[in-house]
């Protein structure tokens, strides 16, 4: 839409970040993105007052810098009033979709979703036309500090991510895998 609420499209589906007051009255709207579907699946807050957004993307355009395949992971790194302090796209040449995002002990970022794809940024994955749990560490200018396929020979996806108070994750998403991988 580009109307209503909604101020501008880029295309298909855009990442939409909408900020309320506590009574609900609308404070600001983005809308980002390029000309192809891009969806927002995550949103949190960062301790710098500003907000850390993650979906996929399937634009090559827009604001969009990078586009690796047909769905991509993309993170957008949002300070207090919605404009974008950075944007990263990580994946392959297949699916890669990002769930989950929270902001890390190290102010970093973990992200959980799942993948298709073993090229690009991607290594590991454990079916050939299958998804896998893929994790990402990001450092806090977004920079890749690891990545993680888990799986097996069929599809799994994640859909939350936490860290936990020993410093690790934990990761829930559901399985059509068996006993292998």
């Amino acid at each position: 839409s580009s109307d209503g609420n909604a101020t501008m499209n880029h295309g298909d589906n855009d990442f939409w970040v909408v900020k309320m007051n506590a009574i609900g009255t609308l404070e600001w709207q983005k809308s980002l993105g390029g000309s192809a579907a891009d969806q927002a699946n995550s949103i949190c807050n960062t301790s710098d007052g500003g907000y850390i957004v993650a979906g996929f993307t399937n634009s090559s355009n827009g604001v969009i810098t990078l586009h690796k395949g047909q769905a991509d992971y993309w993170i957008v790194k949002l300070n207090s009033q919605g404009n974008i302090v950075w944007q990263k796209t990580f994946g392959g040449t297949s699916q890669d979709i990002a769930t989950s995002v929270k902001q890390t002990s190290d102010e970093g970022y973990i992200i959980a979703g799942y993948s298709s794809s073993n090229n690009g940024d991607i290594t590991g994955n454990h079916g050939t036309t299958t998804t896998d749990y893929w994790i990402l560490k990001l450092d806090s200018s977004g920079n890749l500090q690891w990545q993680k396929s888990l799986g097996g020979s069929n599809s799994e996806r994640a859909f939350e991510i936490q860290q936990t108070t020993d410093g690790g994750y934990i990761v829930c998403g559901d399985t059509y895998s068996s006993n292998s991988g």
